[in-house]
């Protein structure tokens, strides 16, 4: 079997294995109403890394079957990349010039454009648009995130693609970095979300802090380190369009302000910036990329 098809079964196997984790357990449930009718400690609204630690157990124990099959396909070596000499960082003053420019741009927002978008939310609310949120929820939040960095990782290191590897290096250290921003600016700003919305200064607490998203930080971040780092133009395109549907969800859902999401996801292309030029600079390629024109192989 020839490295590029090893290469596609690894893409197609993470394509599964999104798929299901973005679904699961909604194929067992639907099966389970249609041929068993077990009683079941979850339901179509349940979801990895959410209510059902057992369940996800079982989700675990398939993922890691798909893993095997990577690996055995592969020629696992972890230590594949070589160093090169560090070169020059991205310079504080660019750092300080993009930040200024997501403060201004998000308050912005935050006057102008966030009534208007929470009264279109409003008026376009339906049963079908429910069902839409919920799944495009999923792709920022539970094991979903995790599981890209994990799948770049490990697939980088069985078929030796010490680009793939560096992928998933970038992609925790930016979603780990935005998050604890995030968290912070979570704190700091206190922000009531909009299903609690008591007036533009109420300050809120606890989980009711809606400034920024992290489910949209958290996708963004890991979609930004493929839109600055690959060459797979279709890959780079599906990223970012995922995330956009996150941080979409969000605001339909009414747990964010578009000004919230606006923020997280421009503090999330900012991480993934840093992150890539970061490991970018300490580690050099030893094969080459795979052509753009690729669709299949990440």
């Amino acid at each position: 079997m020839s490295i590029d098809a090893k290469r596609r079964y690894a893409a197609a196997a993470f394509i599964t294995l999104l798929i299901l984790s973005v679904f699961w357990p909604s194929p067992v449930v639907s099966s389970n109403q249609l041929w068993v009718g077990a009683e079941l400690s979850v339901n179509r609204l349940s979801f990895l890394g959410r209510e059902a630690p057992s369940w996800d157990v079982a989700f675990w124990c398939l993922a890691g079957l798909l893993a095997l099959a990577i690996v055995q396909t592969g020629q696992f070596s972890p230590f594949a990349w070589g160093r090169r000499p560090r070169r020059p960082s991205v310079s504080a003053a660019a750092v300080g010039a993009v930040v200024l420019t997501i403060v201004v741009l998000v308050v912005a927002v935050w006057f102008l454009v966030d009534r208007p978008v929470l009264a279109v939310a409003e008026q376009i609310r339906s049963d079908g648009i429910g069902d839409v949120i919920r799944i495009m929820n999923r792709f920022g939040g539970g094991m979903n995130p995790p599981m890209i960095v994990i799948f770049f990782a490990l697939a980088g290191a069985a078929y030796r693609k010490p680009e793939w590897i560096r992928y998933g290096a970038a992609m925790a250290v930016a979603a780990l970095s935005a998050g604890a921003v995030a968290h912070i600016l979570k704190l700091i700003v206190g922000r009531t979300r909009p299903e609690l919305w008591l007036g533009p200064f109420h300050y809120a607490h606890g989980s009711a802090n809606s400034f920024p998203s992290g489910h949209t930080v958290g996708a963004f971040a890991i979609a930004g380190v493929l839109l600055f780092a690959s060459r797979n133009l279709p890959l780079r395109v599906v990223a970012i369009l995922l995330a956009a549907a996150v941080g979409v969800s969000r605001i339909l859902a009414f747990r964010h302000w578009t000004s919230d999401v606006v923020a997280s996801a421009l503090l999330g292309l900012l991480a993934a910036w840093l992150a890539h030029d970061s490991i970018s600079a300490k580690f050099t390629e030893t094969s080459r990329e795979q052509p753009a024109s690729s669709i299949v192989t990440p």
